[in-house]
C-alpha cells in the first residue's frame, strides 16, 4: 500500500511538471548518444536477470509448497525452462530439495534436523550470493559509467579550449591559462585511468567471489549428503 501511494504521488508529480516538447528533446538527446546508449543497455540487461530470478524464486516457492506431498504432479514445462533459465534445478534429482528429502529421511534426531536447518541456511545463503551477484556489479558498475561519461566529456571540452588557446597565441596571461588547463588535464586523465581499470578489476572479483561461493556450496551438500545420506536410518 505504502509503495503505491509512492509511486502514485511520484507519478502525479512528475506529469504536473513534465513538458512534452522539452521531454521529446531530452529522449533524443539521450537516446542518440552512444554511450548512454551503452549505461541503458547494461541497466536493461539487469533489469532481465532481476526479473529472471523474480521468477524463478516463485517457481522455488512452487516446487518448495509441493516439498511435503507424497505425490506431487510434475512441474509444468514453463517451470523447468525458468528454473534452468535462472541456475536453479529444484526439480532436478541433485536438486536442494531432492537432496534435502533424502537428509530429511535420514535424520533420526530433533537435533539432526537443527544441524540440517542450519546447513540448509547457510547453503541457501551462499547460493542467493552467487546469484545475486550480477546485479551488485551493476549497481557499483553504472554510477562508475556516468562518471566516465563526465571525465570523457571535460576532458573535451579542455581539449578544444586548448585549441583556442593555441589559435589566440602568445597573449599576456596565456601561460598561466595554459598551465591551469594541463593541470585539469592531469587530473581527468588520471581518473578516467582509474575508473576504466576498477570496472573490470571488480568484475573478476566478482567471479573469482562466486566461484568461491559455489564450490562452498559443493562441500556443503557433499557434507550433508556424508551427515544424512549415507547414515542408516
Amino acid at each position: 500500500m505504502v509503495v503505491t501511494l509512492i509511486t502514485l504521488a511520484g507519478y502525479l508529480t512528475f506529469v504536473h511538471f513534465y513538458d512534452d516538447a522539452a521531454g521529446r528533446e531530452g529522449w533524443r538527446r539521450y537516446l542518440g548518444n552512444g554511450y548512454c546508449q551503452l549505461m541503458i543497455s547494461v541497466f536493461l540487461g539487469a533489469t532481465l536477470y532481476a526479473a529472471l530470478h523474480a521468477l524463478g524464486l516463485r517457481v522455488e516457492r512452487y516446487h518448495l509448497q509441493l516439498f511435503s506431498q507424497t505425490s506431487a504432479p510434475p512441474a509444468p514445462p514453463l517451470h523447468t525452462l525458468i528454473g534452468f533459465l535462472s541456475g536453479r534445478r529444484d526439480s532436478d534429482e541433485n536438486g536442494l530439495l531432492k537432496a534435502l528429502q533424502r537428509w530429511r529421511q535420514n535424520a533420526r534426531s530433533r537435533e539432526d534436523f537443527a544441524n540440517l536447518s542450519d546447513y540448509l541456511l547457510l547453503l541457501r545463503g551462499q547460493q542467493h550470493q552467487h546469484n545475486f551477484a550480477p546485479l551488485q556489479f551493476t549497481i557499483w558498475a553504472l554510477p562508475l559509467l556516468g562518471f566516465i561519461g563526465t571525465v570523457v566529456g571535460i576532458t573535451q571540452a579542455i581539449g578544444g579550449l586548448e585549441q583556442v588557446v593555441a589559435t589566440v597565441g602568445a597573449a599576456p596571461g596565456n601561460g598561466g591559462l595554459t598551465e591551469v588547463l594541463a593541470g585539469l588535464q592531469f587530473a581527468f586523465d588520471t581518473t578516467f585511468v582509474g575508473l576504466i581499470l576498477v570496472i573490470p578489476t571488480m568484475l573478476y572479483t566478482l567471479i573469482l567471489r562466486a566461484s568461491a561461493q559455489k564450490l562452498d556450496m559443493y562441500y556443503y551438500e557433499i557434507l550433508l549428503d556424508r551427515l544424512f545420506h549415507n547414515a542408516p536410518a
